[in-house]
């Protein structure tokens, strides 16, 4: 899944401090309509200042606009229980929003206080309590994208977008802690649909460690395995390889139903993983 994100604080999100008197808040009409006022001038300022740069002959650079143009559509999401939207609140004003993953704005006049980063902290945290594997957004304008590279982002420039922006990504791992039960080697490998059929395929996601038997027979691993290829969109057929003890006991495609049999889910970001291994039978 492809997203579209925005934060244009002026400041590195280590050079400010943040005010305490801050909420972030789950949307409702009255948030929504104060947001939208400010969406509503910063859009006839930014008109404005195009008629200006477009009469001075583009000299210089272009203006900077926010999203009005999107916010119908996040809007409409929301009140149809499609999405979330919370808004960040300073004292009793609306100064930011976020639609989810994919769409994070300051208010003009309120950005280079640090509140972009307690949003995307708040959207980070928000996407691993959901379960999800890696963070996927786009980044616009462009000089917001030294913001998200300290937020911990990795930035894909030469992947192409389809909203404009850049493609960058965060892995939020996930560990575990195992008892007493007989240790398994394991190793989890995925591959491209191009490299399952050649002679020696080449993984692009591998994880390899000790895992514990249950007591149901299943493996649990040390960390989740999960597949993510960040030079693609993610819309392939991607195959799973699963070894126990040096042994292969699958190598199919992950959307399979044999697949699921073997453990392999699909988290809200629609990233296959497997945290637990089901050793029931090889299928090759």
């Amino acid at each position: 899944m492809s997203v579209r994100c925005v934060d244009t604080d002026d400041d590195t999100p280590l050079q400010r401090a943040i005010p305490m008197t801050h909420e972030i808040l789950p949307a409702d009409e009255r948030l929504l309509a104060e947001v939208e006022a400010w969406l509503d001038a910063e859009e006839v300022a930014y008109k404005a200042a195009f008629e200006a740069w477009k009469a001075n002959d583009y000299e210089g650079d272009a203006p900077v606009r926010g999203f009005r143009c999107n916010w119908d559509s996040a809007k409409r999401a929301w009140r149809e229980g499609h999405s979330k939207i919370h808004v960040f609140v300073v004292g009793d004003q609306a100064v930011g929003f976020l639609d989810g993953t994919d769409i994070l704005e300051i208010r003009p006049g309120f950005r280079g206080n640090g509140y972009g980063r307690l949003l995307a902290d708040f959207m980070v945290k928000s996407a691993g309590d959901e379960g999800r594997s890696v963070v996927k957004i786009e980044i616009a304008p462009a000089s917001a994208e030294p913001f998200w590279e300290c937020m911990g982002f990795t930035l894909m420039d030469d992947r192409p977008s389809s909203g404009g922006g850049t493609f960058a990504f965060k892995v939020l791992p996930r560990t575990f802690n195992l008892g007493d039960g007989e240790r398994v080697p394991y190793m989890i490998s995925f591959f491209t649909q191009r490299e399952r059929y050649k002679d020696e395929p080449k993984a692009f996601a591998q994880f390899d460690g000790i895992g514990e038997q249950l007591r149901d027979g299943r493996i649990q691993l040390q960390e989740r395995a999960f597949c993510f290829n960040p030079e693609d969109d993610q819309h392939v057929d991607y195959f799973v390889k699963i070894e126990l003890d040096g042994r292969l006991v699958h190598f199919d495609k992950a959307k399979y139903e044999e697949s699921t049999s073997f453990g392999v889910e699909r988290d809200p970001g629609y990233d296959f993983y497997i945290e637990r291994i089901n050793p029931k039978h090889a299928s090759v």
